[in-house]
């Protein structure tokens, strides 16, 4: 690795331990923080995710734009969840609109900058960032009840990489138990447990997930 990569990797790492530091250190989340030597939970492969067809009913997700940046730092992963979301209640914002209007951090989408584009924008949704002790219940309750889910989780192939997803379904139980994920314009079924390990801890951060009260009938089957 060249010393422009090392530089590179070495800032990413700072920005974006700094930002989860700072969402960690709100009042509201000091009970999420983990502790110093579970920086990541066990991060997730694509090869743990299987595309599928889109299920019945459910809408088209939005293709995620490219990364942007020196160091490709300003991933659009958050941008697309949020618009891919909004699009679940009938509402169309592109993942550059999202972007543009606050989604977007220094480097990644940090939970607190989603929240608050969700206040600012969309208050009648009445979108909060959440910090599940029990990963799958809250999924299962989540979108039994009509809410989808963003989800923030680690994943493998890199220093401190993660990935933002919208939860939309549950096909399964037990060990055969998987979520439907809306990602990377399509839809993609995760085994809940290796989802839930990725989830688990990132940046110190438990579980950091992203959920409205409003409901929508738009729930993966």
């Amino acid at each position: 690795m060249g010393p422009k990569h090392l530089f590179g990797a070495s800032l990413l790492a700072v920005f974006t331990v700094t930002a989860c530091a700072s969402e960690e250190a709100t009042e509201a989340e000091d009970d999420a923080a983990s502790t110093e030597d579970e920086l990541q939970s066990a991060p997730l492969s694509q090869r743990d995710m299987t595309k599928i067809k889109t299920p019945p009913g459910m809408p088209e997700p939005w293709d995620q734009p490219d990364s942007t940046g020196w160091l490709e730092e300003r991933g659009k992963c958050g941008p697309t969840a949020v618009a891919n979301t909004l699009r679940l209640y009938g509402i169309e914002v592109s993942p550059k609109d999202a972007d543009r209007d606050g989604v977007h951090w220094v480097v990644g989408s940090r939970g607190i900058n989603i929240e608050k584009y969700m206040h600012e924008k969309h208050p009648r949704l009445g979108c909060t960032l959440e910090h599940p002790k029990d990963g799958p219940a809250f999924l299962r309750s989540e979108l039994a009840a009509g809410h989808p889910v963003m989800v923030w989780y680690n994943t493998a192939g890199g220093v401190l990489q993660s990935h933002w997803v919208t939860v939309v379904g549950i096909r399964g139980t037990g060990e055969n138990e998987r979520a439907i994920v809306m990602s990377w314009g399509g839809y993609y079924t995760i085994p809940m447990d290796k989802l839930d390990r990725a989830w688990r801890n990132v940046y110190w951060i438990r579980r950091p997930s992203i959920v409205c009260d409003a409901r929508t009938s738009k729930i993966a089957r």
